[in-house]
C-alpha cells in the first residue's frame, strides 16, 4: 500500500504543470472568440500529453531496469550525492523565486509555440508530456520506484498507466470545466482562471520547495552516512 501511495504522490505532484493548464484556457479563450469548438482541440492537446508521459515512462523504465546495479550504485558514490545536493539546491532557489521571475524566463513556452505552429495540437501535447515529465524530479522518482519494484512486465505497464492517468487528471478536470461554462459567463470564467494560475503558480512554487529541500536532505544524510563524518 506504502509503495503505491508513494506512487500517487509523485504522479499527483507531476501533474502541476502550469504550462499545460495555460495552453488548454489558451485554448479556450480563442474558442471562445471564434465560435469553434474547445473540447476536441482540448482533448487532443492532452491525450498528446499521456502519450508523451507513457512513452518517457516506458523508455525511462527500460533503461533503469536495465541498469539497476549502476542506479544502486549512485546511492554508494559520493560525488552522485554531492552532484544530487546541487540538483536539489537549484530546484529550492527555483522555488524561492517569484512565480513572475519564473514566468518571464520559462522557455518551455516558446517552444510549444513553435510546435503548435509547426506540427499541430496532438505534438504540442506529446512534446510538452515529454519535456515536463522529463524535467521532474517527481517524475523521476516514480519512475525509479517502478523499475526498482521487482513485478512483472505486465505490472510496471499497468503502473506506468496508472501514473500517466493521475498526471493528466488535472487538465482533464480543467477543460471539462471549461467546456460548460455558457457563453454569457465568459469573461466570469476568464477571471476566473487567470486565479486559477495565480494559484496553481503559488502551488508549484510550494511544492518545488519541498522537492529541493527533500533532495538537499536526502543528499546531505547520505554524504554523512558514506564519509563518515559522525562516526
Amino acid at each position: 500500500m506504502q509503495y503505491y501511495l508513494s506512487l500517487l504522490g509523485f504522479a499527483a505532484i507531476d501533474s502541476l504543470n502550469l504550462l499545460a493548464f495555460a495552453v488548454i484556457a489558451g485554448l479556450w479563450l480563442t474558442a471562445a472568440g471564434s465560435g469553434q469548438p474547445f473540447a476536441p482541440k482540448a482533448a487532443r492537446f492532452t491525450g498528446g500529453a499521456f502519450c508523451g508521459i507513457v512513452l518517457l515512462s516506458l523508455v525511462s523504465v527500460w533503461v533503469i531496469g536495465n541498469n539497476q546495479e549502476f542506479v544502486r550504485s549512485l546511492f554508494y558514490n559520493v560525488w552522485a550525492m554531492v552532484v544530487l545536493a546541487v540538483i536539489g539546491l537549484v530546484i529550492t532557489v527555483m522555488g524561492m523565486r517569484r512565480p513572475a521571475e519564473a514566468a518571464e524566463e520559462n522557455v518551455e513556452a516558446p517552444l510549444a509555440q513553435t510546435v503548435l505552429q509547426k506540427f499541430g495540437i496532438l505534438a504540442t501535447g506529446v512534446s510538452l508530456g515529454v519535456i515536463q515529465s522529463g524535467t521532474s524530479a517527481p517524475f523521476a522518482a516514480g519512475m525509479v520506484l517502478i523499475s526498482f519494484a521487482e513485478e512483472p512486465w505486465w505490472a510496471q505497464l499497468l503502473q506506468i498507466f496508472f501514473f500517466a492517468v493521475i498526471a493528466i487528471l488535472p487538465s482533464v478536470a480543467l477543460i471539462v470545466t471549461l467546456a460548460r461554462v455558457s457563453s454569457s459567463r465568459v469573461a466570469t470564467a476568464t477571471h476566473k482562471i487567470g486565479r486559477f494560475l495565480t494559484f496553481g503558480r503559488v502551488a508549484g512554487r510550494i511544492l518545488t520547495l519541498v522537492v529541493g529541500i527533500a533532495l538537499l536532505v536526502v543528499a546531505a544524510v547520505r554524504i554523512v552516512q558514506l564519509t563518515g563524518v559522525l562516526s
